[in-house]
């Protein structure tokens, strides 16, 4: 199947946590960073969602915040340390791909945000994804 959505981590499940409604599911990234996606209890036992067994995050690209020099603390799970690796410009917008230890991670942000962050390759960001936009798919 082929999807619109840019990110697509490859990640090792090394959490489970099942609530009465959502479960929490963590997932290790090549590199070690770990990312945390919240799906219901009935898509985790569907999926059959396991420590140790592999899967894949896919979240939009439109879905990550990107911010440099982040000193302020936030609500967001998943706040993933990378460089700035490319910025393609477009007319409104720009995609800022995060290299992440190995893993590309692709943000749409304004191209006004990549200005007034004077953002530029080689920068040390942040990837802030909220756990609650990350889909969980197994192949």
């Amino acid at each position: 199947m082929c999807i619109s959505a840019r990110n697509q981590l490859n990640v090792e499940i090394s959490e489970v946590r099942t609530g009465a409604v959502n479960s929490l599911i963590a997932g290790k990234l090549a590199g070690g960073e770990v990312l945390k996606a919240t799906v219901t209890v009935d898509s985790e036992k569907s999926l059959d969602l396991k420590v140790g067994k592999q899967a894949i995050f896919l979240f939009k690209a439109s879905s990550v915040i990107v911010s440099k020099n982040n000193h302020i603390k936030l609500s967001a799970t998943n706040q993933i340390k990378g460089v700035v690796s490319e910025i393609k410009d477009g007319a409104v917008n720009a995609e800022v791909i995060i290299d992440a230890n190995g893993s590309k991670i692709s943000a749409v942000i304004t191209k006004e945000s990549v200005n007034g962050m004077e953002l530029k390759v080689g920068d040390d960001v942040t990837a802030i994804i909220k756990a609650t936009q990350i889909i969980v798919g197994i192949k």
